[in-house]
């Protein structure tokens, strides 16, 4: 994987030149691109690039690309959202240089290529393959998916966590900002909109009533996540952060590793099964997921765990405090019709395992 920081990086769709794209492939070879499309209103930006080259020989080279980065100065242009953006933009491509670039070519977890990342102070850029093109297709947030999905994409998470066991963010540079508890912090800010706005998601009473109280569980989870269940996370998994074979949904995988930080594994299996499964087929079968991913943590080298085992049991229902992040997404983040749905979700699974009751001391493990 390539990466040269010290590269001047575009900022705008009109910045990418063929000298920049032959530069970062290291390939003289491109004769000319086209950008096939551009999402810009989106929190990154994405450029869908074909690349065309001298001579008939294209064996190993990327012909359908995506930009992923900062490509909207008016988003850039917002006051304080640009270091957001930058922020974040910057830990995927620190993910895919500093932890994806190291895996063993036989590890089980299933990684979009990425040809070229880097970052500098004002911007991060990704060039990775085109999944449309390459015969995938995304996760919608709308709809929900089959047990078969979720029991596929913990063995994903698993292969994450085992590989990364034990990390702590003092000891990789890289990790030590708290991008979740940030994020989420942020968005706690906008309560009396993004709860009581008009049009938002009906919510239970145990969310809606006592913001504070709200508030204190959530601070409450921050502070009593267990360190035994520690390694590198997602952070998102949601099921819009997903993408498959089209032939095969049941083959799920992840991207967008932008809010990856350390901490409880069971954030990610709790986030990940909560927004996926219909409510009632999350209530008949989560504990035989976790079982599915206990046993895959240990297959990938990690350890050995139990749903018995009462720290577990606690773990993943404190862990349902994640789907909060969804009651506070603005629309201008999340459209409101993925929002109304996995607000649904989320919310039942807090309700269903009385998540503020126990992060708030009313009621034992």
């Amino acid at each position: 994987m390539g990466s040269n920081a010290a590269l001047v990086m575009p900022n705008t769709a009109e910045e990418v030149t063929l000298g920049w794209l032959r530069s970062i492939f290291d390939d003289q070879t491109i004769s000319s691109f086209t950008i096939t499309q551009q999402r810009l209103f989106e929190s990154a930006s994405k450029l869908y690039i074909t690349l065309s080259y001298d001579g008939g020989d294209t064996a190993g080279k990327p012909q359908h690309i995506l930009l992923k980065g900062g490509f909207n100065p008016a988003m850039f242009a917002v006051p304080g959202y640009k270091e957001l953006l930058v922020r974040v933009f910057t830990r995927e491509v620190d993910f895919f240089t500093k932890f994806a670039a190291t895996l063993p070519a036989d590890s089980r977890l299933r990684l979009p290529k990425v040809w070229w990342a880097a970052a500098s102070p004002d911007q991060a850029i990704l060039a990775m393959e085109d999944l449309a093109s390459a015969g995938h297709a995304f996760g919608d947030p709308t709809r929900t998916y089959g047990v078969s999905s979720a029991r596929r994409g913990v063995e994903q998470l698993a292969a994450l966590h085992a590989r990364t066991w034990g990390w702590t963010a003092d000891e990789h540079a890289w990790l030590q900002v708290p991008m979740y508890d940030t994020t989420m912090r942020g968005l706690l800010a906008m309560w009396d909109e993004q709860v009581l706005g008009e049009g938002r998601p009906p919510l239970p009473g145990i969310i809606r009533d006592d913001r504070e109280r709200t508030a204190r569980a959530l601070e409450a989870y921050f502070a009593t996540r267990n360190p035994r269940f520690r390694a590198l996370l997602h952070g998102d998994p949601h099921s819009g952060n997903t993408y498959h074979p089209a032939a095969d949904e049941t083959d799920m995988r992840f991207l967008d590793w932008q809010i990856v930080h350390v901490g409880s594994v069971f954030h990610d299996v709790a986030y990940f099964v909560g927004g996926l499964l219909t409510v009632d087929d999350r209530r008949a079968h989560e504990w035989d997921i976790v079982d599915h991913y206990l046993k895959a943590l240990a297959e990938c080298g990690g350890p050995a765990f139990s749903r018995d085992d009462p720290e577990v049991r606690l773990e993943y229902r404190k862990a349902q405090m994640t789907g909060l992040g969804w009651v506070l997404t603005p629309y201008a983040m999340q459209k409101k019709e993925r929002t109304m749905a996995m607000v649904e979700r989320y919310a039942a699974a807090i309700v269903d395992h009385r998540t503020i009751e126990l992060l708030s001391g009313e009621e034992g493990a």
